[in-house]
């Protein structure tokens, strides 16, 4: 009797293994069970497929060896290493455009700067450009946030040099977020954002003026912006100020009299001030054409223009000034000289028509209204070389064109 029971509990034991295996075995997905599941992830969105990669790891750690199913092996080993290399670009795609629309701009500049070296030279790598150097001009000129300008500069020019080179956006639309639509725009901006980096935030304004100046030769995005007019005035009014007191200063210490140095520093500082006299003719004849322009920025101009005209040919502060409106007009009717070519020097002395006396008291050059660039400046002695003029038509002074930087 108990040797039954013992042989009865064997066998039932013996069963229930039985049943258990089987059990097991016929719960562990086949392949074909498998490389069904598989091409089903697969199909998940770039950037949500780890379970895709997850099941074909399966697949190929327990039917690799099956010769009879290599083909699909060999399948899903080719989809694993395109999801493998799609799905971490495509989180960092998405974590761009959230931190985009954050407006998280310490985690935003990061990935950007990682997908642009990711997309190296293409197309896509310069939209991704421009719009970054986008968000770092806007953060510094609007938000005053300077933590990106050095980025924003490098950047921007690594840009206009593709644009430059012929590299065309992949968008077709020249940026991802904030586009400029056009190629010309983008390279009028590119080149307004360097020169606008380089003069209020690298005090690198001589520098700055050819990039300023070429935006507005591009297209129209800049030509009418009067502030960089101003920009490339205030630069040359303090240089032909700087000019002159240097002219002063040799030609008192050679006995108050010129020689060839003083002539050639007086030269310069004449050559100079037409350039700025040129500069702020343009802002003037754009803000004068413009309905919208306030009556005190273009009265603050006119003010500039006749300081700067009696600094130009050394005439009393009080002294009348009826040339100076052709003048201007002559000056602003020849192509804007760029502020990249040396500027050339006025030798020939050039009076005006109704100059009856010379004065050596500080003319005052008030600042433009709502202009962003232009400084309050008072100039210091007028320079002591202008005789009286007779009344001659204007000797308009000699500009040379170098070319373009």
């Amino acid at each position: 009797m108990i040797l039954m029971k013992t042989l009865f509990r064997v066998l039932m034991l013996g069963i229930l293994l039985t049943a258990f295996s089987a059990l097991t075995f016929a719960q562990e997905p086949d392949l074909a069970t498998l490389f069904e599941r598989f091409k089903t992830e697969a199909k998940a969105t770039c950037g949500q497929r780890d379970a895709a990669l997850a099941t074909g790891k399966t697949i190929v750690e327990k039917f690799g060896s099956d010769e009879l199913n290599k083909e699909v092996i060999a399948f899903v080993k080719k989809r694993m290493a395109a999801i493998e290399k799609e799905d971490p670009r495509c989180k960092l795609n998405v974590k761009y455009d959230a931190e985009y629309k954050a407006k998280n701009w310490a985690a935003f500049f990061p990935v950007s700067k990682e997908i642009i070296t990711a997309e190296a030279d293409s197309g896509l790598a310069l939209d991704l450009m421009l719009t970054q150097v986008s968000v770092g001009y806007n953060l510094a000129s609007v938000d005053k946030v300077d933590t990106y300008n050095n980025d924003t500069l490098s950047l921007a020019k690594t840009a206009l040099q593709k644009i430059e080179a012929g590299k065309v956006s992949q968008t077709r639309n020249w940026g991802v977020f904030e586009p400029f639509k056009t190629k010309e725009a983008a390279q009028s901006w590119m080149n307004y954002i360097i020169g606008w980096e380089m003069y209020y935030k690298m005090n690198q304004k001589k520098d700055a003026l050819g990039y300023l100046y070429k935006s507005t030769q591009i297209s129209n995005e800049k030509k009418n912006d009067t502030v960089i007019y101003t920009n490339i005035g205030t630069y040359y009014f303090d240089e032909a100020i700087s000019l002159d007191s240097k002219y002063r200063e040799l030609r008192k210490a050679n006995n108050n009299e010129d020689n060839d140095e003083t002539k050639a520093l007086l030269a310069l500082a004449r050559g100079t001030a037409d350039r700025a006299i040129d500069a702020f003719g343009r802002a003037y004849k754009i803000a004068s054409a413009d309905a919208k322009a306030l009556p005190a920025y273009k009265t603050g101009l006119y003010k500039t223009l006749t300081d700067l005209y009696k600094f130009r040919f050394n005439l009393a502060p009080d002294a009348k000034t009826p040339d100076l409106d052709k003048y201007v007009a002559d000056l602003v009717a020849k192509p804007m000289p760029d502020p990249a070519t040396a500027v050339t020097p006025v030798i020939e002395e050039v009076k005006p028509a109704t100059t009856t006396t010379t004065s050596t008291t500080p003319a005052t050059t008030p600042t433009p209204a709502t202009t962003t660039a232009t400084t309050t400046k008072t100039t210091t002695e007028a320079t002591t070389a202008t005789t009286t003029k007779a009344k001659t038509p204007v000797k308009k002074p000699v500009t040379k064109k170098k070319g373009t930087r």
